[in-house]
């Protein structure tokens, strides 16, 4: 199946949403902004801890389907007496559905701000290899 690909996503985090405790994720990263902003609702993610251009053909991660989608933006500002300085930060919350554990086939993108796509399929432990 072909997946949008959120990379950099920490183990911890991997482990929370395979267990089920966490079901939202915040995303702040620009190469995962860029992917998660094309994610609809009931579209396919591959969530994986490697770094974006590690991601290929063998890669581990988890496979879930996109439930919720919400984007916002805040402003941080810092202040001397002599500078203001105002800075502004896009956030992305997915809520996702884990489906299971999966494995990259092939992977389509992987420019810094473009969407990272790939062909993945659902690895199960009774798999001899």
């Amino acid at each position: 199946m072909k997946c949008l690909v959120l990379t950099g996503i920490s183990k911890d985090v991997l482990d929370d949403l395979m267990r089920r405790h966490i079901k939202t994720i915040e995303l702040r990263s620009a190469h995962n902004i860029a992917t998660a902003m094309r994610a609809e609702v009931g579209d396919c993610v591959f969530l994986t801890s490697a770094k974006t251009f590690d991601v290929d053909r063998g890669t581990l991660g988890i496979i879930a389907q996109v439930t919720g989608k919400e984007i916002y933006s805040h402003s941080l500002m810092f202040s001397t007496p002599t500078l203001i300085q105002e800075s502004e930060m896009t956030v992305v919350r997915l809520k996702l559905e884990v489906r299971g554990v999966g494995r990259v086939v092939r992977v389509y993108n992987t420019g810094i701000l473009d969407t990272t796509e790939a062909e993945v399929v659902e690895v199960s432990y009774f798999d001899a290899r």
